[in-house]
């Protein structure tokens, strides 16, 4: 099932919500930086300048989350709206959130600006206060990882009445205005997958999903099939059962009469199981598509060799890893990923302009920036695009085949 596609890339979408790895290979720390310095976040501008020409190796040593945090000292406010756990300190993915934001300040910040950490623990009735207060601070930006209800609070405040918003946690509605949602899922890199197979000739397309891809989802998936010219041939859900996805397998043996592609989304083992079912079935000539939130753990199944799965490529989390690892002893995850980028994004538009410049027109510029969850643009209805690389699952792990493209 290894893809042989004349791949033209298209408007790729998405970033897997899981953690990113370094290899060895990536951790040449020295032309890395050197690199990150000259290019981080570049494109706020027309013409292309970077936003970042400085990356500090500071060490960042985040104070208890038992009292309210702020990193920095100087320049303009970034306020990160996350709430702490039950037992009264900042956990689990809010405690990546705001540890990527810290070291994003001291790499990248370079004294133009500090986050202030508010607790929204107490759900959407926190919301007001927390904005108000922050907009009488003249905060420039807020960034929001919170439960979809607290988040929404604050995306439904009218923006003249608050600081553009940055969500990094479930979507939320952006109607009115200057509300990005900032995460990619697995449908975004199912999607592209499904578009880079039909683009390479690959033209009918059936899906294999979780009942956790809703009908927009599928959506997504089937307008990029078609609006690459291919057809869309429908799909099947399983459980996480061994059971429940060959069977799934079995039923659906009359829809993928004709099929040259599977998509099979899935965030577990079992998507293993799947492709195994749909080779014993006989559909040995096709293209297998897998999505970035395939488990590691999956990559060394034989049923999955060859698979094609659009994703970040980790070598830009690598040039942080490293020191995430020794600031907070425990591996970089996406989550902190874009707590970093977060504030990265309002940094280099504050550096190169000012407080100000942090309006809908430089946030949504089309040449969009590049940072450590890649290349990626905000759009004006509130969703993000990211540029993702192409890799086959060859030897039992991801191997480049396609490199995201450099400008959007």
């Amino acid at each position: 099932m290894t893809p042989h596609l004349n791949v033209n890339t298209g408007r790729p979408h998405g970033l897997r919500q899981a953690a990113l790895k370094t290899s060895g290979a990536m951790r040449r720390m020295v032309p890395v930086l050197a690199l990150l310095a000259g290019g981080f976040l570049a494109g706020c501008q027309a013409d292309g300048d970077a936003l970042s020409n400085t990356v500090k190796n500071t060490d960042i040593k985040a104070p208890s989350s038992d009292v309210e945090e702020s990193f920095g000292e100087t320049g303009a406010e970034i306020t990160l709206l996350i709430p702490k756990g039950a037992s009264g300190i900042y956990e689990g993915e809010a405690r990546d959130i705001r540890d990527g934001a810290a070291l994003g300040t001291g790499e990248v910040g370079n004294g133009q600006v500090f986050v202030k950490v508010i607790d929204v623990g107490s759900g959407p009735a926190a919301v007001a206060s927390a904005v108000s207060a922050a907009k009488a601070r003249n905060s420039a930006l807020l960034v929001s990882f919170a439960p979809q209800a607290t988040a929404a609070a604050v995306a439904a405040i009218p923006s003249a009445e608050r600081p553009p918003l940055i969500n990094l946690g479930a979507p939320v509605p952006t109607a009115t205005g200057n509300v990005y949602n900032f995460v990619s899922d697995e449908t975004d890199s199912a999607a592209e997958g499904a578009r880079t197979a039909v683009a390479g000739g690959h033209k009918k397309v059936f899906v294999f999903a979780t009942t956790e891809l809703t009908a927009m989802g599928e959506a997504e998936i089937s307008n990029a099939v078609r609006a690459g010219g291919g057809t869309y041939l429908g799909s099947a859900r399983y459980a996480l059962s061994d059971a429940s996805a060959a069977d799934a397998v079995a039923k659906s043996k009359a829809q993928m009469q004709g099929a040259d592609t599977v998509v099979v989304l899935g965030k577990s083992v079992i998507v293993t199981t799947v492709a195994g079912a749909i080779k014993a079935a006989g559909f040995n000539n096709i293209t297998l598509v897998g999505t970035s939130g395939w488990p590691q753990q999956s990559y060394t199944s034989p049923s999955v060799q060859g698979a094609l799965i659009a994703m970040v490529d980790p070598e830009g989390a690598s040039m942080i890893s490293e020191r995430y690892q020794r600031h907070y002893r425990r591996p970089l995850t996406a989550n902190a990923a874009y707590g970093y980028d977060a504030v990265a994004i309002a940094s280099g538009i504050i550096r190169t302009k000012d407080a100000k410049a942090l309006t809908a027109e430089n946030l949504t510029s089309k040449t969009g920036f590049r940072g450590i969850t890649g290349l990626f643009r905000l759009n004006a209805s509130g969703g993000v695009e990211r540029k993702l690389s192409l890799f086959t699952l060859t030897g039992g792990k991801p191997n480049l085949f396609v490199a995201a493209p450099k400008a959007f």
